[in-house]
């Protein structure tokens, strides 16, 4: 990737990991970055190690040979009228949801056209990210892309009709796994125990059961039933989880996520 040129046009939390997993990993040398955004406050940082830095995105789209687009779906109306006529012939890379690659093919004509989704976890080398198929972009390029996002961590290729469900399990889902960590500490800390503690335990709890997800060779329920012993604690606190219908309200929340993408979508 000696020759690639990359541009980034936003500084938000996903670009900036992103970009921070391609230059930890030594993909690319700070000198082939491009990065852009509207206040100068967040580029400081990047510029400090030799990425080159602008708060025009059209200047970062005529450098670069793949550009990331990481602004939010509502601001592509605003954003993409400024890159008509030099993304002909260049890789643009969209992590928006419900944005579709026939409306990015739409406003931007002879772009090379990949959609992700990517999650938070990307900022400490762990995240997850989907890509959808692309088989009008250039196999090459498509693996450059792929190498892209796993210098931050997997990396799974679906079909882009499956993008907006897919939002579920890797891109929105952190935050249901964050807000069940903020009530176990809350509850933790009501009956005494110190907070610091708590929030070690429980996190050191979530990277556990990840792991044996990842290692054991078991499915979710085979390793639930395993912590469950006759008349226990667990399958007390589980049967709260019965009584109030868990997989209904997951089910429903994954319903929205899904719909929401969709509203957003173009």
């Amino acid at each position: 990737m000696d020759e690639l040129i990359l541009g980034f046009i936003g500084a938000g939390n996903m670009n900036s990991a992103i970009l921070n997993g391609v230059l930890s990993q030594g993909l690319v040398a700070p000198g082939q970055v491009w990065l852009s955004n509207r206040s100068e406050g967040k580029l400081a940082s990047f510029q400090e190690r030799g990425v080159h830095t602008t708060t025009d995105n059209r200047r970062v789209a005529e450098q670069a040979s793949v550009i990331v687009l990481g602004v939010k779906p509502q601001m592509f109306g605003d954003v993409l009228p400024g890159l008509g006529g030099v993304t002909a012939g260049r890789c643009v890379v969209s992590i928006a949801a419900g944005v579709s690659t026939a409306y990015l093919r739409e406003m931007l004509p002879g772009a090379h056209v990949v959609r992700a989704m990517p999650n938070t976890p990307l900022m400490v080398g762990v995240g997850a990210t989907a890509v959808a198929e692309a088989p009008d972009v250039p196999p090459a390029l498509f693996q450059t892309v792929l190498k892209l996002f796993s210098a931050a961590g997997e990396v799974a290729v679906i079909p882009e009709g499956q993008m907006d469900d897919i939002i579920n399990v890797n891109g929105s889902s952190p935050a249901w796994f964050f807000r069940m960590a903020e009530v176990m500490v809350q509850r933790a800390v009501s009956v005494g125990i110190d907070a610091g503690t708590a929030l070690r335990l429980t996190a050191k709890t979530m990277e556990g059961c990840a792991k044996l997800l990842q290692e054991s060779g078991k499915t979710p329920g085979e390793l639930r039933r395993q912590v469950c012993s006759p008349g226990g604690t667990t399958l007390a606190s589980l049967s709260a989880f019965d009584e109030m219908n868990y997989e209904g309200l997951m089910l429903e929340a994954m319903r929205r996520c899904t719909q929401r993408s969709r509203e957003l979508g173009r």
